[in-house]
């Protein structure tokens, strides 16, 4: 722990090791007082997860500022280790650039570096574990309300006719994040994975686990991409160096933009995880596992979930313009509407489409089955031929 002079919303903070997060901070051009002004930082609010952490973004929305409590002594632990992996660079890690402490609330805080440049709409936006804690967070510009199943929640135990509508749409995110896959380009997935492989070791290697695979789609019109800020940033990319977003053409006239980033990697195995990983005994495929066995699997179904095959953007002008495969529209649960996303990339097994007849009538199903509160037309995807 050392002093240091950094402000944050006009007022000074105490900062941790920061001789160790200045050297993140100059790696990205990132000045030591970008959060000093009171306008730069916005209101906090929960962040949603379980342990109700505190949540702010900045003006700008490049950072986010997040309360940490547990893994307050945790960050301080791996802190040396993540700043020496953070400059070798080839991680997909979500970067931190500072950790302090507020004397006036004498609550602890981290800024880490936001992993999405655009603010949306997405095809989709993904928390993924490659276990059964696997969510949608945004399917087709609809964002999808949590509603656990815990066991206080005794009515949610009686069977699905018990649930609400709410439950129901957020396990059905939970069943279509389960079976994402996501399509890259063939150097870009080789990338992404080589880098999945470095960061597991890491992480595996510093006895952390419970980490999730933020992964999120936008999809953008070719006529716009030139006008698009954090697009032409990435594209002006060297070739050995992943800049997100990732992308790939998408059909005749659109482009699809992918973020992929790991996130929330402070949960050390402790004790009270082995406890808990008992206590879930009749779990399947569950979070709460070693990190060893964790960091495995995470790299197993990744590198399964990520295909190649994804037309490169340089590519366009030599491919074929036609749309490529059949593809099914979306329907809202609520009202019908289009919210057409044909070929985004994402595959899900919720529609098979074999020849027109079978598109004819999947759309009516879909169609049908959305006046029912367990249909899956908000998550409906296609599958390529």
């Amino acid at each position: 722990m050392t002093a240091s002079s950094i402000f944050v919303a006009g007022s000074p903070v105490e900062a941790f090791q920061d001789e160790l997060w200045r050297k993140v901070r100059v790696m990205d051009g990132v000045p030591s007082n970008f959060l000093e002004h009171p306008s730069v930082v916005g209101e906090f609010k929960p962040g949603g997860g379980k342990g109700g952490d505190l949540m702010a973004f900045t003006a700008c929305g490049r950072y986010i500022i997040k309360e940490i409590k547990g893994d307050h002594q945790s960050l301080l632990t791996v802190a040396r280790s993540y700043c020496e992996r953070i400059l070798q660079g080839n991680t997909l890690l979500c970067k931190i650039y500072l950790h302090y402490r507020d004397p006036s609330s004498d609550k602890t805080y981290m800024v880490m570096g936001n992993i999405l440049s655009h603010k949306g709409p997405w095809v989709g936006l993904y928390d993924l574990k490659g276990c059964a804690d696997d969510k949608t967070l945004i399917a087709n510009g609809r964002k999808i309300k949590v509603v656990n199943k815990r066991i206080w929640n005794v009515h949610l135990w009686c069977g699905q006719c018990a649930w609400t509508d709410d439950r129901v749409v957020y396990y059905q995110g939970k069943v279509a994040a389960r079976g994402l896959s996501v399509t890259l380009t063939d150097e870009q997935r080789e990338s992404v994975i080589e880098r999945l492989k470095l960061d597991t070791a890491w992480l595996s290697g510093n006895n952390l686990m419970d980490y999730s695979l933020l992964v999120a789609m936008c999809r953008v019109r070719m006529e716009d991409l030139d006008q698009d800020a954090a697009a032409s940033w990435a594209r002006r990319a060297p070739p050995s160096e992943l800049r997100f977003p990732l992308i790939h053409r998408q059909g005749k006239k659109d482009v699809m933009l992918v973020y992929i980033g790991i996130i929330d990697f402070l949960q050390q195995w402790t004790g009270a995880k082995q406890i808990a990983m008992c206590l879930k005994f009749a779990e399947r495929n569950k979070a709460t596992i070693p990190p060893a066995p964790y960091a495995q699997r995470f790299l197993d179904h990744f590198s399964a979930k990520m295909s190649g095959g994804a037309v490169p953007l340089e590519l366009a002008e030599e491919t074929d313009d036609s749309e490529g495969p059949l593809a099914v529209r979306f329907y809202s649960c609520s009202s019908f509407q289009d919210l057409e996303h044909p070929k985004n990339g994402i595959e899900s097994s919720a529609v098979e489409i074999l020849d027109n007849k079978a598109l004819a009538e999947t759309q009516v199903e879909v169609k049908r089955r959305s006046q029912d509160a367990h249909c899956m037309g908000c998550f409906a995807g296609l599958l390529r031929r």
